[in-house]
């Protein structure tokens, strides 16, 4: 991810906290479309056709008019609350079937033809099968990748909630409004949505059309049709942000009434209004709104069509369906009995996270940081790379939750990616390009090459699958093991020096180290597997010299704990490698020793750990759930699951109220820097499982995981 290097570093770095510009509490996707909203229901982030890449998002936002007083507001300054629809009221299911179920029959052709197409496979069972078996208690407590934001204008006297979601399979977004009179007057209203597009991240040759019942936005192979039911009755497209005009917007805020004007081009902006019928007091009306994303125009007009058919909430149903499915298989693992052992807040957290992993998922295997783009105001780039250190970190995580399937895809990706020398360079975009960088040539961060071969030698301890290992042997594991030896110093048998894990300085560095011992016995682990014993043992050698070096020349004696480098004796949370990659058990007296000095050290008013000492990246020593969720992990080695879980438990409740994870954390409890990190998440996902596998030991359980490195 970008971390904090000079380009994001720079004096009087402005923060961004709850009430600021800068995070995406609700994300939608499907690992081909992601589309991200902002603190204030905004959506802001539009990627197609990869996740993480070309961003065509600038602003759809929603708005409301009182029509006998002509007074117009837009949603984004009213009072909100955003969630994923994870608890749900009473009569949820009965009002979620009512509203479904009469259109099963059409659901069921939008999935068959779009799944034969796609070619993914159909997910099956029923909502009305759950509720059936395991009763009501069954969907209130589900988790879902349905969004739920309340907006509230008392002023108005109204009460609008959204909910939104997209298709699994097919690059649909879907949003229903429920527009609801809490005052004590009767009301008529128009309500409107703005759709304001960067197609292809620039404002240059857009065109927006009305087709019909439908606007469609385009340029070039990149298609945005819009559809409602009931259909727009009035609407207007024109010109944005050029030469001093704003946008149609404005016509909704001057009179309530919008122009009809039917075509523009350039840089060009979009609005629709729904004129609602009268609502008495404690009357409501609904507007469902669709956005099909597409490469054609007369694709996207096809799946409007099929759309249509379905009506209503038929997506909600079988969004709903895919991912309840999908959370399901926790169920195989061993410590799923001990689920129960948690606080609902943890629980839902590591739900939440799983998915939030997913939908930072390409599929093409790609795993960007994060999907949040506003950083981009803070520096030149974006977090919206894929770093083979955290997309390495992610396979394990998933590996340990049993999504091999998923983690697979990651390993293509990395065996396309891998460059002739054997190594990985700095990040890449989901396309598998060469993303950009501040390093100078050789453009290196050694643990980035350590870490996918590592991930791979877990991914064969847990799933056994001798066909992945193979697959990837002589692309993978053979040049970047090959890489790895030659990397490694004559004289101090550590690697060479190169960029750390936060991205700042070069050396030769504890964590980078570890990685590279990780790398080289995993390889040498999977050599053996399938009998190349002559490079198994090369490796095997390699790894020895590296691990004998750690532990002779990155322990300090006098300091007596792990030095950050060999040139740096600076306290560095990531030190954490030592006992997690297998160099020393986590028990070992240099291992307590050291892990005591972080929490010691490291520990802030807020509870969570800081990466190091006088971190200045966003302010002075924020808290990191990575770096928490690691000295987590190191207590649930070591048996003392109090402390772990009250570890676990910070960085639940240091979450958005949708359950997203940042980056960091500052002193307050304020989340900085992005939201969410994919790397805060999967390390989430790892730092649970593993307090589990740890709870049910001390219990007596035979949960039993991979064996430990030696």
């Amino acid at each position: 991810m970008i971390h904090s290097h000079d380009n994001l570093r720079g004096k009087g770095l402005e923060k961004r906290s709850w009430g600021c510009p800068g995070i995406r509490p609700l994300i939608f996707g499907n690992g081909k479309i992601l589309i991200c909203e902002d603190e204030k229901g905004t959506i802001r982030d539009v990627y197609f056709p990869y996740v993480g890449l070309e961003n065509h998002g600038n602003l759809i936002k929603v708005g409301i008019c009182d029509l006998d007083s002509l007074y117009c507001s837009w949603l984004e300054n009213w009072k909100i609350r955003q969630r994923y629809k994870s608890e749900f009221e009473e009569n949820f299911c009965e009002q979620f079937l009512e509203i479904s179920s009469p259109q099963e029959s059409t659901e069921e052709k939008i999935e068959e033809k779009t799944e034969k197409e796609t070619g993914k496979e159909k997910i099956k069972g029923k909502l009305e099968e759950k509720i059936e078996e395991k009763g009501p208690e069954a969907c209130r407590a589900a988790v879902s990748n349905i969004g739920e934001t309340m907006f509230e204008n008392p002023e108005l006297g109204l009460r609008v909630t959204a909910w939104e979601a997209v298709h699994p399979s097919v690059n649909i977004f879907y949003r229903t409004f429920e527009i609801k009179n809490i005052s004590g007057a009767v009301k008529h209203l128009r309500f409107f949505s703005n759709q304001n597009y960067r197609i292809l991240e620039n404002k240059i040759g857009e065109t927006a059309v009305i087709d019909k019942q439908t606007l469609i936005h385009y340029k070039r192979d990149r298609y945005f049709l819009h559809g409602s039911d009931p259909v727009f009755d009035q609407y207007a497209v024109g010109t944005a942000e050029w030469k001093g005009m704003e946008g149609t917007w404005k016509d909704m805020e001057n009179d309530a009434y919008l122009s009809g004007n039917p075509v523009a081009h350039g840089s060009v902006d979009s609005t629709l209004g729904w004129t609602l019928p009268e609502l008495k007091p404690g009357e409501s009306a609904r507007v469902h709104f669709w956005i099909v994303l597409g490469k054609k125009y007369c694709n996207v007009l096809k799946v409007h069509k099929r759309v249509k058919e379905a009506r209503r909430s038929a997506l909600f149903h079988h969004n709903f369906n895919f991912w309840d499915s999908f959370t399901e298989r926790i169920s195989v693992l061993p410590e799923f009995s001990w689920l129960t052992q948690l606080s609902e807040r943890v629980v839902m957290c590591f739900y939440r996270s799983l998915l939030t992993i997913v939908a930072h998922m390409d599929i093409s295997g790609s795993v960007i940081a994060s999907c949040d783009s506003d950083i981009k105001q803070f520096g030149a780039d974006l977090y919206t790379y894929c770093w083979p250190r955290d997309a390495a970190w992610v396979c394990l995580a998933l590996d340990r939750a049993r999504y091999h399937h998923l983690s697979t895809e990651t390993f293509e990706f990395f065996s396309k990616t891998i460059t002739h020398r054997g190594n990985f360079l700095h990040k890449y975009t989901p396309a598998g390009d060469f993303g950009s960088t501040w390093h100078p040539v050789p453009m290196v961060q050694i643990d980035e090459t350590g870490l996918p071969i590592y991930a791979l030698y877990n991914n064969w301890e847990i799933a056994r699958s001798v066909w992945a290992t193979g697959r990837y042997y002589r692309g993978l594991v053979i040049p970047a093991a090959n890489y790895l030896t030659k990397a490694l110093d004559r004289e101090t048998g550590l690697p060479v020096s190169s960029f750390d894990l936060w991205e700042e300085r070069k050396g030769v560095h504890t964590y980078s180290a570890c990685t590279v011992y990780a790398g080289l016995h995993g390889a040498s682990e999977l050599a053996r597997t399938i009998g190349d014993y002559d490079k198994a043992d090369l490796w095997e050698e390699a790894a020895k010299r590296v691990k004998q070096a750690v532990l002779e020349k990155l322990y300090d004696k006098e300091l007596k704990r792990f030095r950050r480098s060999l040139d740096d004796p600076t306290l560095d949370s990531s030190v954490f490698a030592v006992w997690y990659f297998g160099l020393l058990p986590p028990d070992d007296p240099k291992v307590v020793l050291t892990m005591e000095a972080i929490e010691r050290e490291l520990t802030r008013p807020s509870g969570g750990i800081a990466r190091y000492r006088d971190d200045r990246y966003y302010g002075y020593m924020n808290s990191w759930p990575i770096c928490t969720l690691w000295l987590a992990q190191w207590y649930s080695a070591v048996g003392d699951l109090n402390r772990a879980l009250e570890l676990i438990d910070w960085c639940a409740a240091h979450t958005h109220a949708s359950g997203l994870m940042s980056e960091q954390v500052d002193d307050g409890g304020r989340p900085l820097s992005v939201l969410p990190l994919a790397w805060s998440h999967s390390a989430y996902v790892l730092a649970v499982l593993e307090y589990l596998q740890a709870l049910e030991k001390r219990e007596g359980g035979s949960c039993q995981l991979s064996r430990k490195m030696k």
